[in-house]
């Protein structure tokens, strides 16, 4: 119907090829028929984008699996997710099979990891008539750590980076200190590198600003920056959907355990599937926000669609209009918000008033059947209370992108519990995310050097 397509803004594909061909994700949800066995094969599967992901909650006789093997092993498609496959249990692990394949299941931090040559858009709001102004003047020599490797600006980066900036590495810097501490007027700060240091900021007189990947600035010492008369912007609006994305995808992987759930499936010593294995429902549940700005909004706008009750603390409350457009409703204690919360989902900037935000007598106003999900740093929580509180009961699950120190030494207790879920920091670790971020930041660079506005300029 015309209403309920509107009401979920979905647009009716007649063919299932058109469907398949524009689709980043496709879902399949049919009933088994004679009709829809085998749907999805080989014909279907070329027809998807080969950055496209197969997920299938049907039945498992819906999809041709030799079709889809073979098309996870030659690049067709990039990954699938299957919560059915026929037999249930696959047979052990083989070569050729599901389990052996790498596309499926896919991890986050290799999706995020992998070769960027996939980026097919990039959505950025930027004031294209200044920054080609400011591309006109000479490009601004800005200091970055490296390029490559573990640290380094990404390869795929550098010549959009370069059109704009003439990048300096530390171990130039370091080498010709004497001729390029004059010239250097930026700091391109990639994942808290170079670090910003009084010896750095010293040996840069003519320094005016650093860009941060990122939002969180609890790296940087923004007095000693400001000190030196330095300005310093962030990327808020590049990390706000993906982390919010992922602050989902933690707290539906921990109510479905979706992760034992994938040790199981494939699991050489599993012969059935147990009846009584059973997660927690997320509709209707009670999801409670703390810190409502912009990731916080947008974990609130998604909660919406899976039909959760929202409450949310924050500094401010925010417009009438925001709550009702999301539902949510204000706690102006956090301690209410903790009482009543299914899932707690934590968004607060790390400062020296939100360090250690969650201890051992917030964890204890938790329901038992509660779970805590942080998506912002891993000082906002004591990590010693929280083992206490998993191991004894006093909640029931916690799901974490932060902790400290990342990662986690590998004899830690967080990392025994089959109660908790671990991803290594993933936020904003998506292909479209970093390329925004990074083109924010060149902006952010620009408009400093050249005496302009600075978007997403942060003030300590």
């Amino acid at each position: 119907k015309e209403d309920e397509e509107l009401a979920v803004s979905a647009c009716y594909c007649g063919k299932i090829e058109d469907l398949l061909q524009q689709s980043d994700f496709v879902m399949l949800s049919v009933n088994l028929t004679p009709q829809t066995y085998k749907l999805i094969g080989k014909r279907e599967l070329k027809l998807m984008k080969p950055t496209a992901t197969l997920i299938n909650i049907s039945r498992g006789s819906v999809v041709d699996q030799d079709a889809l093997v073979e098309a996870l092993q030659t690049g067709v498609i990039k990954g699938t997710a299957l919560d059915v496959t026929y037999p249930e249990p696959l047979p052990s692990i083989r070569n050729g099979s599901f389990q052996s394949a790498t596309g499926v299941m896919i991890s986050l931090g290799r999706l995020a990891q992998e070769k960027r040559k996939f980026l097919t858009f990039i959505l950025l709001k930027v004031n294209k008539s200044s920054l080609q102004a400011m591309a006109k003047q000479d490009r601004p020599y800005t200091l970055i750590n490296v390029i490559g490797g573990m640290d380094g600006v990404y390869e795929d980066h550098v010549k959009f980076l370069e059109k704009h900036l003439k990048l300096v590495t530390m171990q130039e810097f370091l080498e010709n200190q004497q001729d390029l501490s004059q010239k250097i007027k930026a700091i391109y700060l990639w994942f808290k590198k170079p670090e910003a240091t009084r010896e750095l900021l010293q040996s840069l007189p003519n320094l005016k600003v650093i860009a941060n990947s990122g939002v969180g600035v609890d790296h940087l010492d923004l007095k000693l920056i400001s000190s030196f008369r330095v300005k310093v912007a962030n990327t808020p609006s590049a990390v706000a959907s993906p982390t919010a994305d992922l602050g989902m995808a933690l707290l539906m992987a921990s109510a479905r355990r979706i992760v034992e759930g994938y040790q199981i499936a494939v699991s050489p010593e599993t012969k059935y599937f147990n009846a009584d294995w059973l997660g927690d429902d997320i509709s209707g549940a009670t999801l409670g926000i703390i810190g409502m700005g912009h990731i916080g909004y947008k974990i609130a706008q998604r909660a919406k669609a899976f039909e959760m009750k929202i409450l949310y603390h924050n500094r401010n409350q925010r417009p009438v209009d925001e709550e009702q457009a999301v539902g949510a409703v204000y706690c102006q204690k956090k301690e209410d918000l903790l009482q009543q919360s299914d899932f707690v989902m934590l968004t607060v900037n790390l400062t020296p008033q939100t360090h250690s935000l969650i201890g051992k007598k917030e964890l204890e106003l938790m329901k038992p059947t509660a779970t805590l999900i942080n998506i912002c740093r891993g000082q906002v929580v004591d990590q010693d209370a929280l083992v206490d509180a998993l191991q004894n009961g006093v909640i029931k699950a916690a799901a974490l992108d932060v902790t400290h120190p990342e990662p986690l030494p590998r004899d830690h207790p967080l990392l025994k519990l089959k109660n908790v879920t671990i991803t290594p920091h993933l936020g904003s670790a998506t292909v479209k995310a970093r390329h925004v971020m990074m083109m924010s930041m060149v902006e952010s660079i620009l408009a400093g050097v050249n005496g302009l506005p600075i978007p997403n300029e942060v003030r300590g």
